[in-house]
């Protein structure tokens, strides 16, 4: 238990994890897009919500709030975890300071291409800041603009305005322009990028990174005694993320990483390319002259059972397995199922070799392609997630971007550490809490290197739906054996 906690332990509710959860997700009740940075992770939301005048965004005069949610049930917006205990630490009842004002800045691209997606995360936030129910508390967004000169402005402006502590931007490219004037101020910044090299000093990563997933899955794959992995990865800087992770996993599992291959991003549906791309992963070819040898062998033989042996052969297109036995495939929407059908033709059987996938198989239509059909990967746990897109969908009347709920779950944690008091509140070991905290997204907390820890859940394509294999950790306590 940290000493910040101590301090206030006679004013704390306490109430088992499970319990809490469940009201969490009772009285908050549903999409789509795998991450946040430009650089590593795509967006596969569809929506077209038009950019909004930013005066329409700014908070009514004299009121904490951007939006009025007077009639929307509220519900504990994030909650504390302490290790070892499962316990969960309730929302405190904020003391009321004459004329003190907690100011939080939200640095998003309220205008521009991503507007839609900016817009989403600004709504996400303004309902955690009605759930928190603290006066004190003064939301401030700013238009980034998408772009990083613009987020250089928005953040000299919030730092003007007061704010202790930064939320957003939105792009890693941006990022850069913002540090050094939070870091000349002092104030530490929680951005929704997933780029992982612009964590630190100051600067914590809070996007559903990569790297996690990976780890996750396959570590799930590992315990269910799969050892010879294979990556089928695009050409693009998600891609290499995913390499990187992938042989970083292997590594420190001990495990075999068997090959790589690597397919152009801008290859159009229905190529050859890509079609040759599956054979060069499979050794169709080579499968195919070893079916031949087998079948010339055999068919000099006399005897029944070798002449039955060989029709049998002659049905099939290759002879033996590959030699890995999971493959994984960072890959989303109409591009995976074209691979994971391509992969199925040329002889990688999806019922000898486990699929494994990243965020972007979070996608409900991917039941429709057989080959994907028992498929693994990781993500937040889905049932939290619903909850928090249905609720947002009642207030707003559409499905948000996926990742808005980061939105939420940031300024949620702003409002517990606004909790404390000033000389302590947002500072690096607020942030750095290593018991972490609990939300939409499940539990995540925030070592020294900036980059959210969270605990995920593995999940498997199913024939009608995503089915929850092995649910998220409940606390960062380690597992008692």
């Amino acid at each position: 238990m940290t000493s910040r906690l101590k301090r206030n332990w006679n004013s704390l509710t306490y109430v088992g994890l499970v319990g809490l959860l469940a009201l969490f997700l009772s009285a908050c009740q549903p999409a789509k897009i795998a991450g946040t940075d430009q650089k590593d992770i795509k967006d596969d939301s569809t929506k077209t919500t038009g950019t909004q005048d930013l005066k329409d965004l700014l908070p009514p005069e004299g009121t904490p709030s951007t939006e009025d949610l007077s009639n929307t049930p509220t519900v504990d917006p994030l909650t504390r975890l302490i290790d070892p205990a499962p316990a969960v630490i309730g929302l405190r009842a904020p003391k009321q300071v004459a004329n003190e004002r907690i100011k939080i800045a939200l640095l998003l691209p309220l205008s521009g291409p991503t507007a839609a997606v900016g817009n989403d995360l600004l709504r996400a936030a303004n309902i955690a800041l009605f759930d928190l129910g603290n006066s004190q508390l003064e939301l401030l967004p700013f238009d980034t603009k998408g772009t990083p000169r613009g987020a250089e402005s928005a953040a000299a402006e919030a730092l003007v305005s007061g704010a202790e502590l930064i939320l957003g931007p939105l792009f890693s490219s941006s990022v850069a322009t913002v540090r050094p004037l939070a870091r000349e101020r002092g104030v530490n910044v929680i951005t929704f990028s997933t780029d992982t090299t612009v964590a630190g000093d100051g600067v914590y990563v809070m996007g559903l990174t990569v790297g996690q997933q990976i780890q996750r899955v396959m570590e799930f794959a590992y315990r269910q005694g799969l050892f010879n992995f294979a990556v089928l990865a695009p050409s693009s800087p998600y891609g290499d993320a995913v390499i990187k992770n992938v042989t970083e996993t292997t590594t420190a599992l001990g495990l075999s990483l068997d090959r790589t291959v690597r397919y152009p991003t801008d290859v159009p549906s229905g190529s050859q390319d890509l079609h040759e791309i599956a054979k060069i992963l499979g050794d169709y070819t080579l499968r195919q002259k070893q079916l031949e040898k087998e079948i010339e062998l055999y068919r000099k033989k006399e005897d029944d059972e070798s002449k039955a042996y060989v029709k049998r052969l002659e049905k099939l297109d290759t002879f033996g397995e590959v030699t890995f036995d999971a493959l994984i495939i960072p890959e989303g929407g109409a591009r995976l199922k074209e691979l994971a059908s391509l992969l199925s033709y040329y002889d990688i059987d999806p019922e000898v070799v486990q699929f494994l996938g990243t965020g972007l198989w979070e996608d409900p239509s991917l039941s429709a392609e057989p080959a994907l059909v028992g498929g693994w990967f990781s993500a937040p746990a889905p049932k939290k997630a619903a909850a928090f897109q249905k609720r947002f969908a009642d207030l707003y009347g559409y499905q948000p971007s996926r990742i808005a709920s980061l939105a939420y779950d940031a300024m949620a944690l702003a409002g517990v550490m606004a909790l404390d008091p000033k000389e302590i509140r947002f500072t690096r070991e607020a942030i750095e809490n290593p018991s972490g905290f609990t939300g939409y997204d499940g539990i995540f907390r925030f070592p020294e290197n900036g980059i959210a820890e969270r605990g995920l859940a593995v999940l498997e394509v199913g024939p009608k739906s995503q089915l929850v294999l092995e649910p998220e950790p409940e606390s960062f306590a380690p597992a008692l054996n």
